[in-house]
């Protein structure tokens, strides 16, 4: 059959377990609390504060994705057990 799909839904859910993992990894990071007095303790805070938000924001995304790896598993899922309910129906 031309432009045949096969999909891999123990695949995609795997995948999708795995973002998890790692959006859930991305926001677990240790908190700089610095209480250095040392001149550049200001900025090393800053750039702390700037890469938890960039890290915020990259486990939401990567927890979307995950959910929407994890939502297309579901939907070929059904679709393949409705296209397979429907063979086995038809009468000869």
């Amino acid at each position: 059959m031309a432009g045949e799909l096969n999909v891999d839904t123990g695949g995609l859910r795997s995948g999708a377990a795995s973002s998890e993992a790692t959006a859930a990894g991305l926001t677990s990071g240790p908190s700089s609390g610095s209480t250095s007095m040392q001149p550049s303790a200001g900025g090393v805070t800053a750039v702390n504060a700037a890469l938890s938000a960039l890290q915020g924001r990259q486990s939401a995304r990567i927890t979307g994705q995950a959910g929407d790896m994890s939502t297309g598993a579901a939907a070929y899922a059904r679709t393949d057990s409705d296209g397979s309910d429907a063979i086995t129906s038809v009468e000869v």
